[in-house]
């Protein structure tokens, strides 16, 4: 957890942040992104270039798998099609014009293990607050959009 921490952290600090996003900056943008919807299970993460649509994945563990401290999932790398290419392009646009954070912040209490979303651009990164009730409507949209596509439970290797 110290290490990803470290690591957006690190990228949140390398460049400051620009008003709005080209056509350029969003297709050669990426999105880092702590997937997980459950207390039981450790949640997975994923990489993904917008640009190319290459992503690495480390998927969340099915239940009852992840009660095996010893089980991991294996590390999936892959390339997403067009469709959710463009519709992840898009939120991403989305919550890089807008903001990861709104200003008035709502009380959430979840059992839910870690979330957060790092974009970035050539010249640009952001990351979701800490805390959930501080993420922007886009934050969240672009969050929920991950979920749907690499979300889904993996069983662990043999």
């Amino acid at each position: 957890m110290y290490l990803i921490s470290s690591i957006m952290a690190l990228m949140a600090a390398l460049t400051a942040p620009t008003e709005q996003p080209t056509a350029a900056q969003t297709q050669s943008a990426a999105v880092f992104a702590l997937i997980d919807d459950n207390e039981w299970c450790p949640g997975g993460s994923v990489y993904l270039d917008l640009r190319s649509g290459a992503f690495m994945l480390y998927p969340r563990l099915a239940r009852p798998a992840c009660g095996d401290r010893t089980a991991q999932a294996a590390v999936e790398h892959g390339t997403l099609g067009l469709t959710e290419l463009q519709r992840l392009r898009s939120t991403y646009a989305e919550a890089r014009r807008a903001g990861l954070r709104r200003e008035r912040c709502d009380v959430i209490i979840s059992n839910r293990g870690p979330q957060a979303v790092v974009i970035t651009a050539a010249g640009f990164s952001a990351s979701t607050p800490e805390e959930e009730g501080c993420w922007s409507t886009e934050a969240n949209s672009l969050y929920r959009a991950l979920f749907e596509v690499f979300g889904k439970p993996r069983q662990p290797r043999k």
